[in-house]
């Protein structure tokens, strides 16, 4: 009798555990969450929501973008409110990709300061992420921003 409860409760368990596995949300809310999770953060000042989003082989322009901490400071410090107008993902397999207008607005000093970027490419590769830190889950993360018109070297330097 107990090894039958035991068995029981032990597959009751598992079931629980594989069912947002199997039946979790799609691949579109993910990354849709990622997006939104991260600018809310950045906007809130919260570098760590916005690097738990961010790969740590994340590259801007085709160039990677070094020392993390530098990015973390700079977002805890300016606070940039980041607005992805179109943040529709085309998936292929393993890889994202979302083609959007982009809002930014940032303070440089004194001086608030807004900019609209046309054609910003945001990559987002799927990474093994976990649920309750011991579930597996995938997890989208940033990996490579492009946006021509700007330099972001200018600013971490700031």
């Amino acid at each position: 009798m107990k090894r039958n409860l035991l068995f029981a409760g032990s597959g009751l368990l598992l079931a629980a555990l594989a069912v947002p596995l199997f039946f979790g949300p799609s691949d579109r809310q993910l990354i849709a969450q990622a997006l939104q999770d991260s600018c809310q953060a950045s906007r809130e000042g919260r570098p760590g929501g916005v690097m738990d989003y961010l790969s740590s082989s994340m590259r801007y322009n085709g160039e990677p973008i070094g020392d993390r901490r530098e990015v973390a400071r700079y977002i805890k410090q300016t606070r940039p409110e980041v607005v992805i107008l179109n943040p529709t993902p085309v998936i292929n397999g393993q890889t994202a990709t979302v083609v959007s207008p982009v809002e930014v607005k940032i303070s440089i000093g004194p001086m608030p300061v807004s900019m609209r970027l046309e054609n910003v490419r945001i990559t987002l590769s799927r990474e093994t992420g976990f649920k309750w830190l011991v579930v597996p889950a995938p997890k989208w993360r940033i990996t490579e921003i492009k946006a021509d018109e700007i330099d972001v070297s200018q600013w971490l330097s700031q």
